[in-house]
């Protein structure tokens, strides 16, 4: 009720991609193995994030990608995204990391480019990560590749729902009565 618990903000559960593991995880830290996952274009924040040993506070910026003044010292430029999938449920992932940040860059600007979308949410796949050499250190960069566009799944919304695999119900259409059907042995059916 009053929503004390600490958590990342929004609610939802979270996952973390761990370019020195090269793994994905949830919040409590298990190993996770990332399939499809609808991404929610319109929940993506941009901003300031300062993870630390039992630390983690977001500043977004006003404005998508306007990049608004640094909080102080340990923040760094990130994201936060929600995403959703039956076996997750809904899940922000959020980083501030090289490797996430340019992997989460690529599959967001590969989407958003879409002009067909017509109110439907990418279906993305993580499907695997690369080494890549920063400065003096290395990190991996996820790499996801995007599979399809559906309507938004009844699961993203208050009152739970399907996997988003399947297409959205069609509006019921009146039809006429049908006839009586006609009466089988119960032999008939096996």
């Amino acid at each position: 009720m009053l929503n004390l618990s600490n958590n990342n903000g929004s609610g939802n559960s979270y996952i973390r991609f761990a370019p020195q593991a090269n793994a994905w995880t949830n919040r409590d830290g298990e190993e996770i193995q990332l399939k499809k996952v609808v991404m929610d274009l319109d929940s993506v924040q941009t901003g300031w994030l300062m993870i630390g040993a039992g630390v983690r506070d977001w500043q977004p910026d006003e404005t998508l990608g306007a990049k608004s003044q640094s909080p102080g010292e340990g923040y760094k430029r990130g994201f936060v995204i929600t995403f959703y999938s039956k076996e997750l449920g809904m899940v922000d992932w959020s980083s501030n990391a090289y490797g996430p940040c340019k992997g989460f860059e690529k599959i967001y600007a590969e989407c958003a480019d879409k002009d067909d979308k017509d109110g439907r949410l990418p279906v993305i796949e993580y499907v695997n990560s690369t080494a890549e050499k920063v400065g003096k250190g290395n990190t991996r960069v996820p790499n996801f590749k995007l599979v399809s566009w559906v309507a938004r799944p009844a699961g993203m919304n208050a009152d739970g729902g399907d996997e988003f695999d399947s297409p959205p119900a069609p509006a019921p259409v009146r039809k006429a009565k049908p006839a009586p059907a006609p009466v089988m042995d119960d032999e008939e059916f096996f």
